[in-house]
């Protein structure tokens, strides 16, 4: 069962989905595949604390809405669709390329470090 907390931060998040929708020049089938996709990834992430997964939802949601029919449209042809595979895997590889910097030997790379 979800937290109280939790509960409320979604309901919150959806209406304020809802209300973006209705503001005109706004394309709804992206807008609601984003958002699908951003609260699929923080559903999925229980063990992050709260404020952790709504900075997530909120970078998911606009990632997936601005960059996903830009980049995903002509192959998957949907705008719902596209919007909603990049917000459900934009989190998910921006902190795998992140820990793989923290590894990453500049030294090693550049004749440095031997």
């Amino acid at each position: 069962m979800t937290e109280p907390s939790t509960t409320a931060a979604t309901g919150a998040a959806s209406v304020s989905a809802l209300i973006i929708s209705l503001l005109p020049g706004i394309d709804t089938n992206a807008m609601v595949g984003a958002f699908c996709g951003a609260t699929l990834f923080v559903v999925s992430a229980k063990n992050l604390p709260l404020f952790e997964r709504l900075t997530y939802l909120l970078i998911s949601f606009l990632i997936g809405y601005m960059g996903g029919p830009a980049l995903l449209k002509s192959v998957l042809g949907n705008t719902a669709v596209s919007a909603f595979v990049a917000s459900a895997v934009t989190i998910t590889i921006g902190l795998r390329v992140i820990e793989l910097a923290k590894t990453i030997d500049l030294g090693r790379w550049f004749g440095g470090g031997k």
